[in-house]
């Protein structure tokens, strides 16, 4: 069975204000429609006599709409890319329970407070009072489909870089030392210094010491620090490349966080993760930008203690769960947990992976 992901509490709104919609433009079309045929007739056709047309049709888009959602899903719901399951196993709810289902939204919904019975519960399904009542859930399936494509991908071939081709180094020419005219037997000379000895005809010239060339002072040095490693750790360059003036000991890194779009997070001090977090003292704050707006402004903190690396969910709206070895686990508001290396904190619609913790 295909691991399951709950769908977001701002999906599931917008789910039910599309079918809405579409429910109300069909009350609509056939309202005109009724009209119509009643100006078109002369008045001989009260418009009050035609009343049970529109309620028919009301009463049909509401067992078609049923049916969808005990299938594939209804309009809204394939707009999101949302599904209603059985609670104990992947299959689909069916027509019987999506039936039972509006029937308890629609009873619930008269007291208002069943329009908020999503919000009573503290699991990460977030089901109301109809879901329970029909054994329901509401799966993120766009998400599982997402997966199962990248399962399934076969993995790609490595690339092997071609082995890079050294010239050879230029053979570089010596020339003969001119032969030295012998001195007068009859008239000593003073002694002159040795001249070098040719070398001899075809024999191979002695490579002369070589090493490459320093680079020129002015040669700017391209840094290949991420900027938040630069801007962050002490030490090291700023952002605007000076260097401190006292050398600090870098900092151990508490952990390595690598975002779904790719961003890396390197963590060396206890930090406040979120859309806009605050600043507290003794926390640094770190801004994520979020499209998907499912994470709250501050939605969870890093640190580090004695035993290792942990993570507290600061009551943040979606939670913060881990998946660890495939298992889910959601974490209770204010209570550290232990991360490991390996780990998958998902925050709504995004998600991490814990690439290295202490």
């Amino acid at each position: 069975m295909t691991e399951r992901r709950p769908a977001t509490m701002p999906h599931r709104i917008l789910a039910v204000v599309i079918d809405s919609v579409a429910g109300g433009v069909v009350v609509a079309l056939v309202s005109g429609a009724v009209v119509t045929v009643s100006v078109l007739a002369g008045g001989a056709l009260a418009v009050l006599a035609l009343a049970p047309a529109v309620a028919l049709a009301a009463v049909a888009w509401f067992l078609v709409h049923t049916t969808m959602q005990g299938g594939r899903g209804s309009l809204g719901m394939r707009v999101m890319g949302l599904r209603l399951a059985h609670a104990a196993d992947d299959a689909d709810l069916g027509f019987g329970r999506a039936l039972g289902r509006n029937l308890v939204w629609g009873l619930t919904s008269s007291v208002i407070v069943g329009l908020f019975s999503p919000l009573f519960d503290p699991s990460r399904w977030r089901r109301g009072w109809h879901d329970v009542a029909s054994g329901a859930v509401m799966v993120d399936a766009a998400r599982a489909e997402r997966r199962e494509r990248v399962e399934a991908a076969p993995p790609s071939a490595p690339v092997v870089a071609p082995a890079p081709v050294v010239a050879p180094e230029p053979a570089l020419a010596v020339a003969s030392a001119p032969a030295v005219a012998p001195a007068p037997v009859a008239t000593p000379a003073p002694a002159a210094p040795a001249a070098a000895t040719p070398a001899p005809q075809g024999a191979p010239l002695a490579a002369p010491a070589w090493a490459p060339a320093s680079p020129p002072s002015s040669r700017r040095i391209p840094r290949t620090l991420p900027v938040d490693v630069i801007s962050t750790v002490p030490g090291l360059p700023h952002r605007d490349g000076q260097p401190d003036a006292v050398e600090h000991a870098v900092p151990p890194v508490i952990a390595i966080l690598r975002w779904d779009d790719g961003t890396r997070h390197n963590v060396y001090e206890p930090s406040l993760f979120g859309r806009g977090p605050g600043q507290q003292e003794g926390r640094r704050s770190v801004a994520v930008r979020d499209e998907t707006l499912s994470m709250s402004k501050t939605h969870f903190e890093i640190g580090v203690d004695a035993t290792g690396s942990w993570i507290v969910d600061r009551h943040s709206l979606n939670g913060v769960v881990i998946v660890r070895g495939g298992q889910p686990q959601r974490l209770a508001p204010g209570e550290p947990a232990r991360i490991w290396s390996g780990d998958v904190l998902e925050l709504g619609d995004r998600s991490l992976t814990v690439e290295s913790a202490r």
